[in-house]
């Protein structure tokens, strides 16, 4: 039985006053919606079983609490938009309860519209959350705590065109700087600079030509033993698409490369693609498909990144007004022959019922299944979430 007297009590007081604060202050907006038609919110409570929280063989499982509060404000000052967002997540363990943990997410964005062809953007963000165990190639292990993962980052861009322009051309840096801040993962501490350039062609009302660019420099902060800084290239060429009010995707697909400062290890070049499409057969069915390949970080020390290849297909069903069924289907592949004679397959699956009480409050049943197979049979592991949650709809 989950005992939510003793998982309430071992919430962090700082936590749940935040919590109670955006309650509030959603509460407030919500009240006044001609002053602040620009706020949004949804929060969000659960009840959840977990059978192998740290997707390993020696499987721990236990009851959770959790609270996702998610905020967002948009503000509009004549060519400029400026938009603001938090999301949080609070997961209190009802036995293992030093497992417990907060994770953050917030972000700035501002866009101005210099023209009525040229946009720039900047955007700044800040995150703190914890590795979700079993999807990196490291072995998976039953720890005191969670890898918890800082991350800033700024983002900006300059866009000239529009999307009816004939040709339209997007430069974009980035600059993202992440921390591993326990679990002795300080040696995958690393800052990345990365340029892209996008140029669109418009072939037609609603099918536009695409070629890009990016190129990125990662830089290994802790290099005492092992350096694996590189510096890596994607070409890729593609469409975008609205072709009909049913459907709409953007597909793209070239050559990618990693080129490592230390000779040791080998280079990595290939084929990349990515694939994301929706498509709606009629008012009350939506359908999505996603593909992708490209390269992923190692969690191993002293070992280079590998080639990983996902596929996703999601559907999500509406019987009536109020009620509403998703399924989502995952397949990833991973590729680590490079480095040593090893393949994972990692296979996910959910799906979710979801009832509205009434416009602005949703109760949902979940179910999720993951699973990796691996030719090396340490870093098989099985697992299964069941969570009973509840959302409230702020706007």
């Amino acid at each position: 039985m989950i005992n939510l007297n003793n998982m309430i009590s071992h919430l962090q007081r700082p936590f749940l006053k935040l919590i109670l604060m955006l309650i509030a202050l959603a509460y407030f907006n919500s009240a006044n919606a001609q002053q602040h038609e620009g706020f949004s919110a949804v929060i969000g409570a659960s009840l959840g079983q977990d059978d192998n929280i740290f997707r390993s063989s020696e499987e721990l499982s236990d009851q959770f609490l959790q609270l996702a509060p998610a905020l967002k404000l948009t503000e509009l000052y004549e060519s400029v938009q400026l938009d603001a967002q938090y999301k949080g997540n609070y997961r209190q363990y009802n036995d293992l309860s030093d497992l417990s943990y907060a994770e953050h997410e917030a972000s700035l964005k501002g866009q101005y519209k210099h023209t009525s062809k040229f946009t720039s953007e900047l955007t700044l963000g800040y995150s703190n959350k914890i590795e979700e165990p079993g999807t990196t190639n490291a072995e998976t292990s039953v720890l005191d705590e969670f890898t918890e993962v800082s991350s800033s980052s700024l983002k900006t861009s300059g866009t000239y065109g529009t999307r009816k322009s004939i040709g339209q051309i997007r430069i974009a840096y980035d600059i993202d700087k992440r921390r591993y801040d326990n679990n002795e993962q300080f040696f995958r501490d690393y800052d990345v600079n990365r340029i892209t350039g996008t140029f669109y062609y418009r072939l037609a009302p609603k099918t536009r030509l695409l070629l890009e660019a990016s190129i990125d420099d990662l830089s290994y902060i802790n290099t005492e033993t092992f350096d694996v800084s590189a510096s890596q290239n994607r070409f890729l060429m593609g469409a975008e698409w609205t072709a009909t009010a049913q459907t709409t995707g953007i597909f793209k697909v070239g050559y990618q490369d990693i080129d490592y400062d230390n000779e040791f290890y080998d280079d990595i070049s290939g084929l990349a693609y990515y694939l994301d499409m929706v498509w709606k057969p009629n008012t009350y069915s939506t359908i999505t498909l996603g593909a992708d390949r490209s390269t992923r970080e190692s969690a191993v020390q002293g070992l280079p990144s590998f080639v990983s290849e996902t596929y996703s297909i999601g559907l999500e069903h509406n019987f009536s007004a109020k009620s509403e069924i998703s399924f989502s289907y995952l397949y990833r592949e991973d590729d680590l022959g490079s480095t040593f004679s090893r393949k994972d397959t990692i296979s996910a699956i959910e799906t979710k019922y979801t009832y509205a009480l009434k416009r602005s409050l949703e109760i949902y049943i979940d179910y999720s299944h993951r699973k990796r197979s691996s030719e090396l049979a340490l870093y098989d592991y099985d697992s299964n979430i069941y969570m009973l949650g509840i959302d409230w709809l702020i706007d």
